[in-house]
């Protein structure tokens, strides 16, 4: 039997063959159209058919979001787009490099160089400008600027060396400083209790000393001396007690001549000598004063700071 064929070549039955090959012809034509018919199968909803190549019949099923648009192109800030399967887009942040979307900010107080000001922040910015003093208010370098009442203000020109800021018929003005008063700068103490003797006209430490640097050398010292326990032996009836100040190795002062001399030789204890000097060091480095003694007649015995008397020094820094 030779069986005529369709479009899809199925093979068809002939009319001869209805009742002896119908049975056989019709298997073999179902066979062929299940064959073909096999890419028809399954899908889910919402799926269409698509030609999954030129052979006929060839089809598969598809997401149905197929349309006429072949491909999305798209430019800085869009990002995104496709020429096949699902085509997202988005928009790009913008900064200072790059366009793109900005977010708004509401605040006059932000650094962001990603945000963008809204309307009322802009009028706080302008409020706040147009209120400031301009900047033409002040002219040379050191002017100063003040407040003449309604919201005004005003410019007061730098003053000459050496003035101050002072207010003269309520409002500031320069003016020359009056002489300063005298100041203490600092206090220096020395005492010491431990005795020294002499029979010596060659003067020698009495142990009495301070140290006190200046902080400035236009600066006054002033120097307090208590010197006690003064005692000479009865040995000779010239016997005295001579006492100096000294700043450092130089002798500035002679403040003790032949103390207890009597002319006699008799035995004098616990007198005291005082002195109150006034120095000019003209310097800033450490600077040491001290006392020192000697016997005027060089004979006998002269002492100080006998039997554990103290003896103070006070050191003052004042200003001119």
């Amino acid at each position: 039997m030779t069986n005529p064929t369709s479009n899809f070549g199925w093979q068809m039955p002939e009319p001869t063959d209805l009742v002896t090959n119908l049975p056989a012809d019709f298997e073999v034509f179902g066979q062929a159209v299940d064959t073909d018919f096999a890419d028809l199968l399954g899908g889910t909803t919402g799926q269409i058919l698509s030609k999954t190549s030129a052979t006929d019949l060839d089809f598969t099923w598809i997401a149905n979001d197929q349309g006429d648009i072949t491909a999305v192109t798209v430019t800085s800030p869009i990002t995104g787009g496709g020429t096949s399967g699902s085509v997202g887009i988005a928009i790009q942040d913008g900064t200072t490099a790059q366009k793109g979307a900005v977010q708004l900010e509401n605040s006059t107080s932000s650094t962001s160089t990603t945000t963008a000001a809204v309307p009322a922040n802009v009028k706080t910015s302008y409020d706040l400008a147009a209120a400031a003093v301009p900047k033409s208010t002040v002219t040379t370098n050191g002017d100063l600027i003040y407040g003449t009442g309604s919201a005004a203000v005003t410019r007061l020109g730098i003053g000459s060396a050496s003035q101050v800021l002072t207010v003269s018929g309520g409002v500031p003005s320069w003016a020359t400083p009056a002489a300063a008063a005298t100041k203490i700068v600092q206090v220096v103490y020395g005492s010491t209790s431990t005795g020294a003797s002499s029979s010596s006209s060659t003067y020698a430490d009495t142990n009495l000393t301070a140290t006190i640097t200046p902080t400035s050398a236009s600066n006054y010292i002033l120097v307090f001396v208590s010197q006690t326990g003064i005692v000479k032996s009865p040995a000779n009836a010239g016997n005295g007690l001579n006492l100096k100040l000294f700043r450092g190795s130089t002798d500035i002062n002679f403040f003790g001549r032949n103390i207890l001399y009597t002319g006699t030789a008799i035995q004098l204890v616990g007198s005291t000598a005082s002195i109150v000097y006034k120095d000019s060091p003209a310097t800033t480095a450490a600077t040491t004063y001290k006392t020192q003694f000697a016997n005027e007649n060089n004979t006998a015995t002269v002492y100080v700071n006998d039997s554990g008397a103290v003896s103070t020094i006070v050191l003052m820094e004042v200003t001119p």
